[in-house]
């Protein structure tokens, strides 16, 4: 069982995308996140810090058993395989910003919970490209891989209902900085190692053909073309779901 559990990659059918196994995973990670949600809407932020603080630790173990997993079956030919250096995987960092930071330590967490966790999250979960196109529903990376992605949702949605963060200049500054930083990093990191972090060097089963049109052809394009995105496309979703909060609580009132 535990074999069937961390077996290598392909080496049983994979539950790929939008396969029943993928959409049944989904509806139940979807599930949780609203019933999370709607319990945790009026916690004191004391809790709200214990939760975190519990992700905190629960995910950073998780993510050491998967990195074990990795280099005990050897894929370390590429820093990606085994290095947590993703748009998502952020999240693992800024769990701990959030539940022991202080300054802008805690910002740059609760920035990146408020306008990068929904679209990170929901991205992955809709289309899981890497770990359930690799292994069964049932894998532990799968699993792993679903239960991370939706606790980015719920927290990201916490934090908007909450509004523990501002849409304004100073925050899109703040998240823009973070991300591009991480983004810099992760290029130099590739460049000197030919790996793939942060999918900046070339998409991953990305049903997107100019994604893969600019990786093959253009890919100094593709590559700043990616970083914008990881910019300009949550922090327009977040925009638009702190404008329908507010719009709600107004109208609540």
């Amino acid at each position: 069982m535990l074999k069937i559990f961390f077996s290598p990659e392909n080496a049983e059918t994979a539950a790929g995308m939008f396969t029943p196994p993928h959409l049944i995973f989904l509806t139940l990670c979807l599930i949780s996140i609203g019933i999370a949600v709607y319990f945790s809407r009026n916690l004191s932020e004391k809790s709200i810090t214990k939760i975190i603080r519990i992700f905190a630790v629960v995910f950073t173990a998780m993510e050491i058993i998967k990195i074990i997993y990795k280099l005990a079956l050897g894929y370390t030919d590429k820093l990606d395989y085994f290095v947590p250096i993703s748009f998502c995987s952020l999240f693992i960092y800024c769990l701990w910003f959030c539940g022991y930071g202080k300054g802008i330590i805690y910002k740059l967490g609760s920035v990146f919970m408020s306008f990068g966790c929904i679209t990170g999250g929901l991205a992955f979960l809709i289309v899981p490209a890497t770990s359930l196109m690799l292994h069964p529903i049932y894998h532990y990376l799968s699993i792993h891989s679903m239960l991370f992605h939706s606790a980015m949702v719920y927290l990201g949605i916490l934090f908007t209902i909450r509004g523990k963060e501002r849409v304004s200049k100073r925050s899109f500054l703040i998240f823009s900085a973070f991300i591009l930083g991480t983004s810099v990093v992760a290029i130099i990191l590739n460049l000197l190692t030919g790996s793939n972090l942060m999918l900046l060097s070339f998409p991953v089963n990305v049903p997107v053909y100019i994604l893969n049109y600019l990786a093959e052809n253009l890919p100094v394009i593709y590559t700043i073309v990616v970083s914008i995105t990881y910019v300009i496309l949550p922090w327009g979703v977040s925009v638009i779901i702190d404008f329908i909060v507010k719009k709600f609580k107004k109208n609540k009132i």
